[in-house]
């Protein structure tokens, strides 16, 4: 990006803001394109296929029948949609039975593809379906649709308003970022003013006003402070000038001179005072030198000037330690240089005397205080370091990193490689990586990573890491390590356990749904029982057996029917007998056919009961955008009985124009059954009539559906209400404390809530479920769990 290097600040945030909204929205808007040209192929072919099987369903009678005229009415309905060009129905044969439009019948290929198969060919979609007639398929229904068309004048559309919103909101986004960067460069442009003027004027007394909390702010108050050390040092340095001068002048410098001819020796007075002396009080000489200074450095100066006289060192440059008057030993930093005649040998040694005290304190003062900061960071329970942000080879490292994972801290300063090599494979691009980033970023970051230990054990790490710069670039990594090997074994020993938690409690609500299924198999399967039962007492009681009888008397009069039936007293109330059985036959069937549709209907309802019981008790996990009366509905049918048994007034006020939900079925209603247990149970403390109870659907919001269930039983203790969504607390005598508690849990997975509301004892309680409307509305942040007192 070298075209906007040298750009003002305000072009770069502005020309970043639209670019990174531009890719934003170019990929929404491409995303949206994407789908919704698979949406429009996806909703043409079940369109085609819809329409096809309706005139398919119709054009089977007609071609069974051999009735043209009828066929080719049923195909004429096609005219009311243009895109549909032609429509051939085939006999079993393959000949052509009826036709719709002018074009020619559909190639051999196109009549062989699978029924229901959608070919496209030469901007045409082609489709067959059968025509089934009762057990047999008599024919055959080709279609043949315009595609290609309706697809591009779609494409066209879509790409003409995704071009103007992109416009559009680019337009916005330049305005919008044109306003809002003032506030980010408004600061920078003043704290650039004020330094501009400290370096024109050097005036270091300004200060830039300060410009709130934020980075630019800390960056005002760091530029602010760092004028105030600025100020603070040139004070000092001008302090210093003065007295570097006055020094100059006063001769500050001890000076000593000494004539290697003649061993005379001169030292000033300031010399003299830097060890407490007079001018009168030493004498000038050899001794006085050599009697100041401090036994242990004797040998080690005379050395010093013997080698630099010799010619062995360039320069003469020694530090010792001299005697005070007072006793004590001062700091003395010597320096000289040697004239020579003209043999090149020395002949006079002259230089000076600094009194470096001060300096040597203040390096034993450094000296004792790396000590303590040693010490101090030795004593940190975690691996304290220093790496090069370029190659991350360890700088400095606590001997904490022995005690952690064994290894010597020579072994991490040696080894320029021996920090990434220590990471755990698994981790080690992730977290170099991350590394990278941190330090590109120019800020504080922190780095979960395992090492591998000395002895093979891996080591979980939390690192929280700084970045020092100079000069716009870093040169120096700094972290803490902390071991968390502990906490990651405790936190994955918490998920484990909330995971088997969750599967106790989905476990739990499972067998509650079992047990409703049973009870409403059970009471359909009495009302089976009964009706078996009728039929089995109405067969026996049948006159079928006399009827039997008749029929031989009959057979005996073979040959003689006529006279038997006119004369014969037995035959003439034959016929009468005959005409009464048959009534009595007929009435009977008809009991046995409407009692043995009641037996039909029973089993049907049971095989309704088990398949929603299959539905419920798959897998949850899935999402599906759902009828919540019709999830009302079902948990009502599966408490049906029980409700009856208990005389519990039912009141359904569900709202069908609210929308679907997009919930997990089973989470659902595992929630709503427990809801209803519990209201059962409310209702059968409480009081042996009137028991009501009220279930009712409606919008709580755009995006939400509320569902409550209020019943006029028990109520809940106000001291309950606070801790009645905690797991394991239950009022039951045999509850197990899952139901309320995972049933919270279950609606805040699906971004909805689960609460409670009761005036307290023999009061009721109202408790709402409230979900979400569609999986946008299930990402964003649901209420809070709670009870309402």
């Amino acid at each position: 990006m070298q075209i906007l290097r040298n750009t003002p600040i305000k072009r770069k945030l502005l020309w970043v803001t639209v670019a990174n909204c531009a890719c934003a929205l170019a990929l929404a808007c491409a995303a949206l394109f994407w789908f919704q040209s698979v949406n429009f192929r996806s909703g043409f072919i079940a369109e085609l296929e819809s329409l096809g099987t309706v005139i398919a369903q119709n054009s089977a009678a007609p071609l069974a029948f051999d009735d043209r005229k009828s066929a080719g009415e049923v195909l004429s309905a096609l005219k009311v949609r243009p895109h549909i060009t032609s429509a051939h129905v085939f006999d079993a044969r393959g000949k052509l039975f009826a036709q719709f439009g002018t074009e020619g019948q559909p190639s051999e290929a196109l009549r062989a593809q699978p029924a229901g198969q959608v070919t496209f060919q030469d901007g045409y979609a082609h489709m067959g379906l059968p025509i089934i007639f009762q057990d047999g398929a008599p024919g055959r229904l080709q279609l043949r649709a315009q595609f290609q068309k309706k697809y591009r004048e779609l494409l066209s559309l879509y790409t003409l308003l995704l071009a103007a919103v992109l416009a559009g909101s680019l337009v916005v986004i330049l305005i919008v970022s044109s306003a809002m960067q003032r506030i980010i460069t408004g600061p920078i442009a003043t704290l650039a003013a004020v330094a501009r003027n400290v370096s024109e004027k050097e005036d270091y007394a300004t200060r830039a006003p300060e410009a709130g909390r934020d980075e630019v702010g800390l960056l005002t108050r760091t530029f602010n402070q760092m004028l105030d050390q600025i100020q603070s040092r040139d004070q000092r340095l001008r302090e210093n000038q003065q007295r570097f001068e006055a020094a100059v002048k006063g001769s500050s410098d001890g000076i000593w001179d000494w004539d290697l001819l003649t061993n005379a020796v001169y030292l000033s007075p300031r010399w003299k005072s830097m060890l407490g002396y007079g001018d009168l009080e030493l004498p000038n000489s050899l001794e006085t030198y050599h009697g100041s200074l401090h036994p242990d450095d004797i040998e080690r100066v005379m050395g010093k000037v013997e080698s630099y006289l010799g010619g062995s060192e360039p320069t003469f440059e020694v530090e010792f330690r001299a005697r005070h008057k007072e006793g004590h030993f001062v700091w003395i930093l010597s320096r000289g240089a040697a004239s020579q005649n003209e043999q090149g040998q020395p002949v006079r040694f002259a230089g000076s005397h600094t009194d470096i005290t001060e300096r040597k304190q203040a390096e034993e003062q450094i000296r004792l205080a790396r000590e303590k900061f040693e010490s101090l960071v030795n004593s940190i329970h975690g691996i304290v370091r220093e790496a090069d942000p370029a190659t991350f080879q360890i700088l400095f490292v606590s001997d904490q990193a022995e005690s952690m994972l064994g290894y010597l801290p020579k072994l991490w300063l040696e080894d320029p490689e021996f920090w990434e090599k220590s990471l755990h494979p698994d981790d080690r691009t992730a977290t170099v990586e991350a590394c990278r980033r941190g330090i590109a970023a120019g800020k504080p970051y922190q780095l979960e990573y395992r090492m591998v230990a000395a002895h093979g054990r891996t080591v979980w790490l939390r690192e929280s890491v700084s970045v020092e710069w100079e000069a716009d670039r870093p040169v120096r990594l700094r972290g803490v390590a902390l071991d968390i090997t502990e906490q990651k074994l405790a936190a994955d020993r918490i998920t484990t356990m909330q995971r088997q938690l969750v599967e106790t409690s989905r476990m739990a609500g499972m067998a509650e749904v079992a047990t409703g299924v049973l009870h409403n198999v059970g009471n359909v399967l009495n009302s089976v029982s009964v009706s078996a039962v009728l039929v089995g007492d109405r067969l026996r009681q049948s006159k079928v057996t006399n009827l039997c009888r008749a029929t031989a008397m009959l057979r005996e009069q073979n040959g003689h029917l006529a006279d038997f039936l006119i004369s014969d007293p037995k035959g003439k109330l034959l016929p009468d007998y005959l005409s009464n059985v048959a009534d009595q036959l007929a009435r009977d069937q008809t009991d046995l056919i409407a009692e043995m549709a009641s037996v039909a209907e029973h089993i049907e309802h049971i095989k309704e009961i088990v398949a929603m019981q299959q539905s419920y008790g798959k897998v949850s996990g899935a999402y599906e955008n759902l009828s919540a009366g019709e999830l009302v509905d079902d948990a009502l049918r599966m408490n049906a009985a029980a409700f009856d048994r208990h005389r519990i007034q039912m009141v359904r006020e569900i709202d069908d124009n609210v929308p679907t939900v997009c919930v997990d079925r089973h989470k659902v209603l595992q929630i709503l059954i427990n809801l209803l247990r519990n209201a059962k149970y409310a209702l059968d403390r409480q009081s042996a009539y009137d028991k009501r109870l009220v279930i009712r659907v409606g919008l709580a919001a755009p995006d939400r559906v509320q569902i409550t269930v209020r019943d006029n039983g028990a109520g809940i203790a106000p001291e309950n209400l606070i801790k009645i969504f905690n797991h394991g607390f239950t009022t039951k005598k045999d509850g197990h404390g899952f139901g309320l508690h995972s049933g919270a849990n279950a609606a805040k997975e699906m971004g909805g809530s689960l609460t409670v509301h009761s005036a307290g004892l023999g009061q009721g309680a109202v408790f709402t479920l409230d979900l979400p409307t569609d999986a946008n509305a299930r990402n964003k942040t649901a209420p809070v769990t709670q009870a309402k007192i």
